[in-house]
């Protein structure tokens, strides 16, 4: 599997739930110290104004950006996060199966 798949792929939890992609959740770090580094700059080191415009400068990017991973993720097929998580998937999936013909009967 390419590094592009592994990326971009949605994960899946122990209830089979999506949760973000890797390239989403490494986007909150990657954007925000990015943002941090430029607006500290800008603002010539004053702490306050520069976290202030590292928020608003952040959180328009942070949007956008998973915006377009998400657009992206939607072309790869979900991957659980751990294989423990697929086993306890499944495992749930067959115990709502069984109940469920339980009840039938």
């Amino acid at each position: 599997m390419s590094w592009f798949h592994a990326a971009f792929a949605p994960r899946r939890d122990h209830k089979g739930m999506s949760t973000p992609s890797y390239a989403a959740r490494w986007w909150l770090p990657l954007c925000t110290a990015l943002c941090a580094v430029w607006s500290w700059e800008a603002t010539d080191g004053f702490p306050v104004m520069a976290a202030a415009l590292t928020v608003m400068l952040a959180t328009p990017l942070l949007t956008l950006g998973w915006y377009l991973i998400g657009l992206v993720s939607v072309r790869v097929p979900a991957r659980y996060i751990i294989p423990q998580a697929e086993h306890a998937h499944q495992s749930r999936l067959e115990r709502k199966a069984k109940a469920a013909q339980q009840d039938s009967v």
